[in-house]
C-alpha cells in the first residue's frame, strides 16, 4: 500500500504468487469426467495456463486489469466443470500476503489446494491494481478524475465482493489481506477516494457551493466509516497505522471542507453569524488535518483561506452586523450527497467467452443422471410388467398345451409351431450356447468381486497408516484426516458391493429354471427326426360341432396372442430407445443459468410424465386385453375338450406342454444371460475407473505424506540435542586411575562439538518415494440408482470422474518392497547402536528395556 504524494491517496500493493502446474491435473480430469473431448479441450487448457501465467507479472495499466479479470471470470465460470479442490482436480495455490513485503513473520505466505483461494488472490489483485490505477491519475485534469473516480469504485466494489461472498466461503483464511476486517477496510477506503474524486470534479466544474458542500460532507462520512474500519485491525509491521493516520487526517479535511463551503452559502444569505460559526469550524477541522497528515497531502492552502475567510468575516461582523455567533452544534446539519459507490464485479467481458463453454457442468451433469437413474427405474418398472405378464401368458397356454393341441388332432404328427420353436432353439445355438454363457457368468462376477475387494482394501490400509502417523507425530500431523477423505469413496465401493450382491442372486435364480428346464431345452435342441422321436404317439381326435366351433375361436384367439406379443416386444423398445438425453441436458442447462436455485426433481418428473405417459398407458391397456383373451380362451378350452371324441394321450401333451415352456425359458435364459454378461463387462469397466481414481487418490496422499514426512524429520534432525549432564568428580577421579593411556580422541560433544545423526523415520514409517508431479482428486458420484434389475441392463451406473498423475503407490505400515530396510527405525535423536567414550552419555534417553550393547572399558 502506498499513499500518493500531495493527494493523499491511498493505493493497494497486488499480491505476489508462485507458479502452478495447471494443464496436467485439468487434462486428466477432463480424460476421465468428459471423455471424448480431450483433443478439443487441451487447447481450452493451454488458453487457461498461459492467462495464469500473465497475471503474475500484470503490468500496471487497464489492460493489466482486464487480464486479472479475464482469468477471474474464465476460473469462475470453470469452477462448475472442472472443479479443483483437495478431493477431485488437485492443484495447490500459493499467494503472499500483500502488506508483509519480505517478512520474517510466519503465516504471510499461504497455500490452499481449491479455486476459491485462487479466486480470491485474483480479486484481490485486480482491487489492488484498480486503486493503483487511480491513484496514478493526474487529478487536475477532468479525464484523471474521472479515470479515477472510475477505478476507485471498481476496487471498492472487487473488495466487498471478497469480503461478502467468497471469503466467508473459506474454512480459514491463508493470508491476513484477505480477513473480512481488512476487506471491510479497504471497500469503505476505496469508496471514500472515490467521493473525494467525485468533489474535486465537482470543485474543477465550479459547481454550486451547496452541491460541493454536501460531496465533501459524505467524502468525510466515508473516510470516518474507514478509519474506525482501519483502528479495529492489527497488522504490527506495516504501514497499516500510517494509512488509519492518512484516514482520520481525510476525515477531519473533508469535513473541513464542507464546513467553508457551508459558511460560503451562508454568506450569500447574509448570515454572517452563521458563517462565522462554520469558518471557526472549518478552521479548527483544517488545522486537525494539517497536524494528522503529516504531510501526506496538501491541506495548508485551504486553511490559509479559511483564515483569511474568517478575519474578514469576524471584522464585518465586530464593525457592522454585530450578530451573535450561534453553536455549531445548534446550526441545522449539513446535507449528504453520497455518490460514489462500489462497482460490482463484471459478468462478462467484451471480447470475453469461457473456454470450456463446451463442457456441461457438473451439477447438469448430475442431474442428468439423476434424471437417467429415474427414468431407468421407471422402465425397468414397465417392461418388468410387461414380461412378467408374458409369461404369465404363456404358462397359462403351456397348461393348455396350445397352440399345439390345436395343430395335433390326429395324435401323430408333430405341432407346427413346435417344429418352429425347435428350429429356432438350434439357430440360436440350443443348449451348448447356453452352457457356455452359464460357464462364464461366475468368472466376469469373480472378476469384479476381486477389483471391489482391492480396492476397499487399499482405502483401508492408507486410512490405517494416515491414524499410525498420527498418533506417531500428535499435532504436527497436521492434514486432512484420511477417514473424512475416504469416506465418499467407501460409500461407492459399498453400493458396488449392493450391486454385486443383487447380481448373484438373479445368477441363482437364472440358473434354477435353467436346472429345470434343462430337458426340455436339451429335446428342443435336436433336430427334427430326434424331435419326433422324443414326443410319445397318441390316439386320433374326432370332434363334434361345437368342438370344431372352439377350435376356430381358439385359432382366432391364438392370431390375438401373436398380435399381443409383437406390440409388447414394440413397446419395449420404444422404452429402451431413449434420445431424450440432449433435450434433457438443453433444459438442466438452461435452468442452472436462469435460477440460483438448481432443482432439477420438478422438470424431471414432468419431463418423465410427457415422454414416458403415453407408454405407461400402453402397458396397462395390454395388460387390460392380456385378462381379456385369457378369460374367452379358458372357456373356449374347456369347449374345446370337452368335444373331443378320442382324447390324446396324457403322456404326449404332457411332453408337448413340457416343451413349449422349455421353449419360452430358452429364449427367456438368453435374453437374461445376454444381459448378465453385457452387465458384468460394462460394470467391470466402471469399478476399473474407480478403483484406479481411488488408486490415484491414495498416491495424492502419499505425495502429500511424504513432503510432511519430509519436514518433520527434517525439522527435528536440524534439532540440537540437548546438552549431557556434568558427570560427578568421583566419575572422573575412577575414569582417570583405571583407564590405560591412549591416544587422544577425536572431539567429541564434550569438546564442543555436538555428533549429529541423519533424520530417522518414526517407527512404523511406511517407506516412500519421492515424485515431483502434479496431482489431481476426484469426487466420486453420489447418484446410485433405485433398484436394481437382474442384471441391471436399464440403469445408469456412476461412471468415473478424472484424476491427475501421482507418485507410485505407498507400502502400508509394515509392509515393505523387497530389498528395503526392515529394521526397527529409532526416533530422531534416538542412539541406534553408536558407541560413546568413557564418561560420555548419549543426548536422549532410551526407551525401558532398549539398551544398546556396553563395549567400553571394564
Amino acid at each position: 500500500m502506498s499513499v500518493g504524494a500531495m493527494t493523499g491517496m491511498i493505493s493497494i500493493e497486488p499480491k505476489k504468487g508462485d507458479r502452478a502446474n495447471l494443464h496436467r491435473p485439468l487434462m486428466t480430469f477432463i480424460m476421465g469426467a468428459f471423455p471424448g473431448q480431450q483433443d478439443e479441450m487441451s487447447v481450452a487448457v493451454d488458453d487457461v495456463c498461459k492467462m495464469r501465467e500473465k497475471i503474475l507479472a500484470v503490468e500496471k495499466s487497464e489492460k493489466g486489469a482486464e487480464q486479472l479479470l479475464r482469468y477471474y471470470l474464465q476460473m469462475s465460470a470453470m469452477d462448475c466443470k472442472l472443479p479443483i479442490n483437495e478431493n477431485q482436480i488437485h492443484v495447490t495455490f500459493t499467494w503472499y500476503d500483500s502488506f508483509y513485503k519480505d517478512s520474517v513473520f510466519s503465516g504471510k505466505r499461504g497455500s490452499a489446494a481449491n479455486s476459491l483461494f485462487e479466486r480470491s488472490c485474483v480479486l484481490f489483485n485486480y482491487a489492488a491494481l484498480s486503486s493503483q490505477i487511480a491513484a496514478s491519475q493526474n487529478l487536475d485534469t477532468d479525464d484523471g478524475l474521472k479515470l479515477a473516480a472510475k477505478y476507485f469504485q471498481v476496487a471498492s466494489g472487487a473488495f466487498a465482493q471478497l469480503r461478502d461472498k467468497l471469503v466467508p466461503t473459506m474454512q480459514k483464511v491463508p493470508t491476513p489481506d484477505l480477513s473480512p476486517e481488512v476487506l471491510a477496510s479497504l471497500t469503505t477506503l476505496m469508496q471514500a477516494q472515490a467521493q473525494e474524486c467525485i468533489y474535486i470534479k465537482a470543485v474543477a466544474d465550479k459547481m454550486k457551493e451547496k452541491v460541493t458542500c454536501r460531496l465533501a460532507a459524505s467524502a468525510s462520512d466515508f473516510y470516518g466509516d474507514a478509519y474506525k474500519a482501519m483502528s479495529s485491525v492489527n497488522l504490527k509491521g506495516t504501514g497499516w497505522d500510517k494509512w488509519t493516520a492518512v484516514c482520520l487526517a481525510k476525515q477531519n479535511y473533508m469535513s473541513g471542507l464542507a464546513a467553508y463551503y457551508e459558511s460560503l452559502n451562508a454568506k450569500a444569505t447574509k448570515a454572517i453569524g452563521n458563517e462565522l460559526a462554520r469558518l471557526t469550524e472549518a478552521n479548527k477541522l483544517l488545522g486537525d488535518a494539517v497536524k494528522q497528515s503529516a504531510g501526506s497531502f496538501e491541506c495548508k492552502d485551504i486553511l490559509s483561506k479559511v483564515n483569511r475567510a474568517q478575519a474578514a468575516a469576524q471584522k464585518d461582523n465586530d464593525f457592522i452586523y454585530h450578530e451573535r455567533v450561534p453553536n455549531v452544534s445548534d446550526l441545522p446539519a449539513i446535507g449528504r450527497a453520497p455518490v460514489a459507490k462500489p462497482t460490482p464485479v463484471a459478468t462478462e467481458l467484451e471480447g470475453w467467452s469461457d473456454v470450456f463453454g463446451k463442457l456441461v457442468p457438473l451439477n447438469v451433469q448430475q442431474a442428468a443422471t439423476m434424471y437417467a437413474s429415474r427414468k431407468d427405474h421407471l422402465i425397468h418398472l414397465e417392461v418388468t410388467k410387461l414380461r412378467e405378464n408374458t409369461n404369465q401368458l404363456n404358462s397359462i397356454l403351456n397348461q393348455m398345451n396350445l397352440p399345439a393341441a390345436l395343430e395335433d388332432l390326429s395324435g401323430k404328427e408333430i405341432p407346427v409351431s413346435l417344429i418352429e420353436k425347435s428350429g429356432d432353439v438350434r439357430t440360436k445355438g440350443g443348449l451348448m450356447t447356453l452352457r457356455q454363457s452359464f460357464d462364464d457368468l461366475p468368472q466376469l462376477l469373480q472378476r469384479n468381486e476381486e477389483i471391489i475387494t482391492e480396492t476397499l482394501k487399499a482405502l483401508n490400509d492408507e486410512e490405517a497408516s494416515d491414524k499410525h502417523l498420527r498418533g506417531t507425530f500428535g499435532s504436527k500431523w497436521n492434514r486432512t484426516k484420511s477417514e473424512d477423505l475416504t469416506k465418499s469413496f467407501k460409500e461407492q465401493g459399498d453400493k458396488y458391493q449392493s450391486i454385486l450382491t443383487n447380481a448373484r442372486n438373479a445368477d441363482k435364480i437364472v440358473r434354477e429354471k435353467f436346472e429345470t428346464n434343462i430337458m426340455a431345452i436339451e429335446i428342443l435342441s435336436k433336430d427334427e427326426s430326434s424331435l419326433i422321436d422324443s414326443i410319445p404317439v397318441g390316439g386320433a381326435q374326432s370332434l363334434s360341432g361345437q368342438g370344431q366351433k372352439a377350435v376356430a375361436s381358439l385359432k382366432s384367439f391364438m392370431d390375438q396372442i401373436k398380435l399381443l406379443k409383437g406390440e409388447r416386444d414394440a413397446l419395449e423398445q420404444k422404452f429402451k430407445a431413449g434420445g431424450d438425453t440432449e433435450e434433457i441436458i438443453a433444459k438442466f442447462s438452461q435452468l442452472n443459468t436462469e435460477s440460483n436455485l438448481f432443482n432439477d426433481e420438478g422438470l424431471s418428473t414432468e419431463h418423465l410424465e410427457k415422454t414416458y405417459g403415453p407408454l405407461q398407458a400402453a402397458v396397462a391397456d395390454s395388460i387390460r386385453q392380456q385378462d381379456e383373451l385369457i378369460a374367452k380362451i379358458t372357456s373356449a378350452n374347456d369347449e374345446f375338450v370337452q368335444s373331443k371324441s378320442g382324447a390324446t394321450s396324457d403322456p404326449r401333451s404332457e411332453m408337448m406342454s413340457r416343451l413349449a415352456a422349455g421353449y419360452d425359458a430358452f429364449i427367456e435364459l438368453m435374453s437374461n444371460l445376454a444381459e448378465g454378461t453385457k452387465f458384468y463387462n460394462n460394470l467391470t469397466k466402471i469399478l476399473t475407473a474407480y478403483q484406479s481414481n481411488v488408486n490415484d487418490f491414495i498416491l495424492a496422499r502419499n505425495t502429500e505424506k511424504d513432503d510432511l514426512m519430509k519436514s518433520l524429520q527434517g525439522n527435528l534432525a536440524n534439532k540440537a540435542p540437548p546438552a549431557r549432564p556434568e558427570p560427578p568428580q568421583f566419575h572422573q577421579q575412577a575414569a582417570q586411575s583405571s583407564a590405560p593411556q591412549a591416544p587422544a580422541p577425536q572431539a567429541t560433544a564434550a569438546q564442543g562439538v555436538t555428533p549429529q545423526a541423519p533424520p530417522l523415520a518414526a517407527p512404523g514409517a511406511p517407506q516412500q518415494y519421492g515424485y515431483g508431479g502434479s496431482v489431481a482428486g476426484y469426487a466420486p458420484s453420489y447418484n446410485m440408482p433405485y433398484g436394481m434389475p437382474a442384471y441391471g441392463g436399464y440403469y445408469t451406473y456412476p461412471g468415473p470422474a478424472g484424476y491427475g498423475s501421482y507418485p507410485p503407490a505407498q507400502y502400508p505400515p509394515g509392509q515393505y518392497p523387497s530389498g528395503q530396510d526392515t529394521r526397527p527405525q529409532y526416533p530422531p535423536g534416538q542412539n541406534t547402536g553408536a558407541q560413546y567414550p568413557p564418561g560420555q552419555y548419549p543426548p536422549s534417553q532410551y526407551p525401558p528395556g532398549q539398551y544398546p550393547p556396553y563395549t567400553g572399558p571394564k
